[in-house]
């Protein structure tokens, strides 16, 4: 095989492995629309209320590195379907805060661990060396594709916090610096 014919199969190797990522992140979104009617998102923003019992929009926003008013829209969408509650805050009147509601919380118990999930799971378990390998190369193809400026959150699909802890860190920092920042949802 001459360099040449070898570096054509790395190519196609490699296009074929990137259409395989995208392949698999399109399938599982598909799975969750088809299963529970939610999109990764909507998934997303309910594991984060329920991991942090409640949360302002912008707070949300926050946890999950999307901007104010895609979590707007997304709450609405779930408000409009039962799955959260807002309610004011006790201590800031003009604070909205939102909250799973029952019907929420039991959509999510059976919801089944994502494919990001699997991914953190396995990936986690790789050897330190071989993280940063994989890290490195994948880092490689982002710039090859001349995705490197886009904005991406650490989530295989718009919008997943890489454990059920990852919402704490950005709570804690919002409360303590007052919300200021934060955009509080429309009431209602």
């Amino acid at each position: 095989m001459t360099k040449s014919q070898a570096g054509e199969t790395d190519t196609a190797s490699v296009l074929r492995d990137v259409r395989r990522i995208v392949r698999a992140l399109s399938l599982a979104s598909r799975d969750l629309a088809r299963t529970h009617e939610l999109t990764v998102a909507q998934l997303l923003c309910l594991r984060a209320l329920g991991n942090a019992g409640m949360l302002s929009a912008g707070a949300l926003a926050n946890a999950l590195s999307i901007s104010p008013q895609t979590v707007t829209g997304l709450l609405d969408r779930l408000h409009a379907r039962g799955l959260i509650a807002r309610a004011r805050s006790a201590t800031d009147r003009r604070q909205v805060l939102i909250s799973l509601s029952e019907q929420g919380g039991k959509l999510l118990a059976t919801t089944s661990p994502s494919l990001q999930d699997r991914f953190v799971q396995r990936f986690s378990a790789l050897p330190q060396a071989r993280r940063a390998a994989l890290a490195e190369a994948l880092s490689a193809v982002v710039t090859l594709l001349e995705a490197d400026t886009l904005d991406a959150a650490p989530l295989l699909a718009p919008g997943h916090a890489l454990s059920s802890n990852a919402v704490e860190p950005v709570l804690e920092a919002t409360l303590a610096a007052g919300d200021a920042s934060a955009s509080p949802a429309a009431p209602g």
